[in-house]
């Protein structure tokens, strides 16, 4: 498995100001499948509102000539800076991560 995080400035204040969950997940399975060498992308389960901290829980398949892949990520914005975090395993392996 593998880990990662990133951070980036922005001029929103909130996630929701992104847009919905939905919104957000069809954002990065979009830019997902547009990698190079990535076949299909699909969400595994519906995208979820942390409500406590207000940031996106996406959990999605990507299927590519490196295999099959599967991510978690959790998405926030916080003093117009958006973090991503990002936990990806072969499918394989999944189940036994999980």
């Amino acid at each position: 498995y593998q880990y990662g995080i990133i951070v980036d400035p922005v001029r929103i204040n909130s996630l929701k100001e992104f847009g919905t969950p939905e919104e957000v997940a069809a954002r990065v399975v979009t830019a997902e499948v547009n990698r190079d060498g990535v076949f299909d992308v699909t969400l595994v389960k519906d995208p979820i509102i942390e409500e406590t901290s207000g940031s996106y829980i996406l959990n999605y398949l990507s299927k590519g000539k490196r295999g099959d892949k599967h991510f978690v990520c959790k998405i926030a914005v916080a003093k117009n800076k958006l973090y991503v975090l990002t936990a990806q395993v072969k499918e394989e392996k999944y189940l036994s991560m999980e």
